[in-house]
């Protein structure tokens, strides 16, 4: 279970079940729905203060604060020089991929469309991830239940992007952005299952903060960038958004997912997660004002059930093959 200590480090440590860990696990599942649901809108109203690069550099970097707080900062760093030296090389791979350039891409797109459409686009994801599972990893075969799973998803996409197939194929701007950058996070998540799933996810993003800040560091040089302006004349109306970027988006996010399958079953996690789609949506219009369309309700409800396809109807071949799948898929948001 997790326990708080605000007295001494580490803040935020596991122990052994208790009698109500299942009462928990649906606790934490609830706070995983609900934080997750807040990604899209939190960072759409940033985008709008803030460049790209530097909310990429600012959310990497108060996500490890988070982390370093939680855990404690000799604790963390032990964690981290005990990593084995064959590990070094994906973690930065891994590091660029879902922790420079597929969160770059995704929030110019982000900047560029509704957190709606984000919300609905994002879920591509999932779909190149099977992919790359099935072609690279091989530990899938591609079935029926992957192919009909995959076009609905594909099919409710279509659907908003059509405006219920009643106009031509048309996006916004941003669009296009939000579907490379699901390819590249979930390139980086096959890194992640073929290399690191090992590694305590601590300190995966506590590894990916640093190699995003590094290679910040590198290019500043290069290209004209004005990180520190943009902080100086940043509203301070805004700093409970990026506050709540970093520590309800990303960080309450992470661990209460991993409290979430630690104490419930998998499939149920898996089941009810996906309505997260449903929170992003609702979240987006409540705080945003952003509309909410009848092809966006359709399309939505089409990518949600194409994502339980996906999850539940035997397309993994055990248990453990699900838990991983999952986890490789919640890293998009860490």
């Amino acid at each position: 279970m997790l326990e708080l200590q605000l007295k001494h480090w580490p803040f935020i440590r596991f122990r052994s079940s208790s009698p109500s860990s299942e009462a928990l696990g649906y606790i934490a599942l609830a706070t995983l729905v609900l934080s997750s649901s807040t990604y899209n809108s939190f960072g759409k109203q940033l985008t709008g203060a803030l460049s790209p690069l530097s909310l990429l550099v600012l959310s990497e970097i108060l996500t490890a604060f988070f982390v370093v707080l939680a855990f404690g900062v000799l604790p963390t760093l032990k964690k981290i020089s005990n990593i084995d030296r064959k590990k070094i090389l994906p973690l930065i791979i891994l590091g660029t991929c879902n922790g420079v350039i597929a969160p770059f891409l995704f929030f110019i797109g982000l900047h560029n469309t509704t957190a709606v459409n984000a919300e609905l686009f994002g879920r591509m994801e999932m779909v190149m991830l099977l992919v790359f599972a099935i072609a690279i990893l091989r530990e899938e075969h591609l079935t029926r239940t992957h192919v009909i799973a995959g076009s609905v998803m594909l099919c409710g996409i279509l659907f908003v992007a059509t405006k219920g197939f009643l106009q031509t194929f048309g996006l916004h701007s941003g669009d296009p952005f939000i579907f490379l950058s699901t390819s590249i996070f979930a390139g980086g998540s096959i890194v992640y299952k073929k290399f690191l799933h090992d590694l305590p996810p601590e300190i995966v993003i506590v590894c990916r903060a640093f190699v995003a800040v590094t290679a910040f560091l590198l290019l500043s040089p290069f290209i004209e960038h004005s990180l520190f302006e943009e902080l100086q004349s940043f509203p301070l109306i805004l700093i409970p958004a990026l506050l709540g970027f970093g520590f309800i988006s990303r960080f309450l996010n992470l661990f209460s997912f991993y409290e979430a399958i630690e104490r419930i079953p998998v499939s149920t996690v898996s089941l009810l997660s996906t309505f997260n789609i449903i929170g992003g949506v609702l979240f987006a219009s409540l705080y945003l004002g952003e509309s909410i369309e009848w092809y966006h309700m359709i399309g939505g409800a089409l990518i949600i059930l194409g994502a339980l396809l996906m999850e539940l109807l035997g397309i993994h071949p055990s248990v453990k093959v699900q838990e991983q799948h999952m986890q490789q898929h919640h890293r998009q948001h860490l």
